[in-house]
């Protein structure tokens, strides 16, 4: 009898994901407009999303708990956290800055859904 191993997934650096999570989080401010602004953690491995008038400040993230990993955003006053929706987000990783400009802008909506 024969086995064979699947072989290892291992694409080069950039080519499944081109932008960090700090990047969501400059398009999502960007797409909110004047009055936010954003700053990007340690590698991009998260990003922080405010208002200039430091009325709101939200870290965008992954949460690993569970089997799947969550984009989420928690509120940096309070500690709740805002699982994203799938249906808030498109169905595809961003490769280009239009698209990047796109998850921003369906970010921005959902933070907006928010009432903050």
């Amino acid at each position: 009898m024969t086995t064979t191993t699947p072989a290892r997934y291992s694409p080069a650096p950039g080519a499944e994901y081109r932008y960090p999570l700090s990047d969501y989080a400059r398009a999502t401010a960007a797409a909110l407009g004047k009055g936010w602004d954003a700053e990007s953690s340690y590698l991009g491995a998260w990003g922080l999303i405010f208002t200039t008038d430091g009325r709101v400040s939200l870290r965008l993230y992954v949460d690993t708990d569970g089997d799947l990993g969550d984009l989420v955003f928690e509120d940096r006053a309070t500690g709740d956290v805002h699982l994203v929706p799938s249906e808030h987000i498109p169905d595809f990783s961003p490769s280009t800055p239009d698209e990047m400009a796109e998850w921003g802008g369906d970010l921005a909506l959902f933070v907006l859904s928010l009432g903050l």
